[in-house]
């Protein structure tokens, strides 16, 4: 009988720990940045090495096929924008990987699963000027399909 009630209060519990993680987003959420983490982390490395190493072509694949800019752009005219900056990184730092979220918005960005917020300390070089600059941005990256871009 005590076997019976333990058996019936785990299963309980087992249901209610899983109701709570399928309906309530926030821990859903933060479960699923766990799981995404090194996925994420990989994908803004690769962009930050690619970004440094004035890898234009890898810059570009990087971006999600659905941002704005990447729609509206071809590959020729990313490196028109880009061939000629004196601005370029030199190191960077991630900071923090925060606030996964699912896509509210599917009319705008119908392929896009997933939204995240990277947090990254930079440090920008002016090739003109000789100056360097450190900063902090925050870069949104998504997921489209099985694969993490930057937004």
């Amino acid at each position: 009988m005590k076997r019976t009630i333990s058996v019936i209060a785990f299963v309980v519990i087992l249901l209610g720990g899983i109701s709570a993680l399928a309906l309530w987003d926030a821990p859903r959420y933060r479960l699923e940045l766990f799981l995404e983490r090194d996925d994420i982390e990989r994908t803004a490395m690769d962009y930050f090495q690619a970004e440094m190493g004035r890898d234009y072509r890898k810059v570009y694949e990087c971006l999600a096929p659905s941002s704005t800019y990447r729609r509206t752009h071809t590959y020729e005219q990313f490196l028109q924008d880009v061939s000629d900056s004196p601005v370029g990184i030199k190191t960077y730092r991630i900071v923090d990987i925060y606030r996964l979220r699912g896509n509210h918005d599917l009319a705008t960005y119908p392929a896009v699963r997933r939204f995240v917020q990277v947090e990254v300390d930079v440090d920008v070089g002016f090739a003109d000027t000789g100056a360097t600059s450190t900063c902090n941005y925050c870069f949104t990256f998504l997921k489209e399909g099985n694969r993490w871009y930057k937004g």
